[in-house]
């Protein structure tokens, strides 16, 4: 049994030296010997093993999925949000950045977490490899997925008519106002998508298979999901208002807002910092950039149960283990 690894379960009386000395050991007693063993249960049954067995793996699921949520937000922070400020030469604004880190990514991790142990004990554990195939089949999939829905996003913006002659130029604005950088159509685009992509994210990773339960069990997920969801569409389609100026999102001067024919009573905001005067959508365009997000979301998550989660995923592990034997496919540095 050399570098095996062991279990030992016992009633923590004369066998506390193998409890102690298991990898992991079961004390099937309340009474202080239990302290011996990093685990103890009141059922003095074997099936506490089982048990045992199930929140592992639930535990080493939950964790994957939580390392997986925060390399996604990585990907999307730096290949799509980060790369496209460039490129345009903005800033997406201020408001957008503190419901970003200081909301939607603490709420949503801390949320994944909260997904409930399996009832049944799967057949075998989970993936534990930070890059595996399977691991990494899930991460570029979807910063892939994010990748062409955000440049398709930016490519429907260029196509509009009423955006040809409005697109931002560096030369007719105060650039020392950086923080203002984001009173343009390019910046609030890449606002609306990556808020819906770093939201959706913590969906697509609250997929249970085969060790934590169905995704709509997680009651504190689907809340705070929903509710993000809720707030951004909310900021992405509405007309002007007190909420969606603190994000600097269809807002702009409260005169021109007025001349645009919206009510500007409750808008208080500084001065937009381009000729424009505000990056206020067309109702039409908003709802269609609505639509994509929503689709966007559909794909991600349709992508995770059934390509890496679901059959697509069975079937080509079972191509490569016929192919190559019953190894594991990783992928080494």
């Amino acid at each position: 049994m050399e570098r095996a690894v062991t279990a030992m379960c016992g009633d923590g009386g004369n066998d506390t030296g193998a409890l102690r000395a298991a990898h992991v050991g079961i004390a099937l007693s309340e009474a202080e010997a239990s302290i011996v063993s990093p685990f103890s249960s009141a059922n003095p049954s074997i099936m506490s093993c089982v048990t045992l067995l199930r929140e592992g793996r639930a535990g080493l699921a939950t964790t994957l999925a939580a390392y997986k949520f925060l390399v996604n937000y990585a990907v999307v922070m730096a290949l799509l949000l980060e790369v496209t400020q460039f490129y345009f030469s903005v800033i997406v604004p201020e408001a957008v950045w503190i419901m970003v880190d200081g909301f939607t990514t603490s709420i949503m991790i801390l949320s994944i977490t909260q997904a409930q142990t399996a009832k049944k004990l799967a057949p075998s554990r989970p993936t534990g490899q930070l890059i595996g195939a399977h691991t990494l089949a899930s991460i570029w999939g979807q910063a892939a997925i994010n990748i062409a829905f955000l440049y398709g996003s930016i490519g429907l913006l260029f196509a509009q008519s009423w955006f040809r002659c409005n697109e931002f130029d560096s030369s007719n604005i105060d650039t020392s106002l950086w923080w203002l950088l984001g009173d343009n159509y390019e910046a609030e685009v890449i606002s609306i998508v990556c808020l819906f992509q770093f939201i959706n994210a913590a969906g697509v990773y609250n997929f249970g298979y085969r060790y934590r339960r169905v995704w709509a069990t997680n009651y504190l997920l689907v809340l705070m999901y929903s509710a993000f969801l809720a707030v951004v569409s909310a900021i992405a389609l509405a007309d002007p208002n007190r909420f969606g100026c603190v994000f600097r999102i269809n807002c702009g001067n409260t005169q021109t807002v007025r001349d645009l024919g919206y009510s500007a009573s409750t808008v208080h905001i500084s001065e937009y910092n381009n000729p424009l005067g505000h990056n206020v959508m067309p109702r039409h365009f908003r709802w269609t950039l609505w639509a994509m997000c929503v689709v966007n979301a559909v794909v991600c998550l349709a992508y995770e149960k059934l390509v890496v989660l679901g059959p697509v995923g069975r079937r080509v592990k079972a191509w490569w283990v016929a192919k190559h034997g019953d190894s594991k496919i990783q992928f080494k540095l």
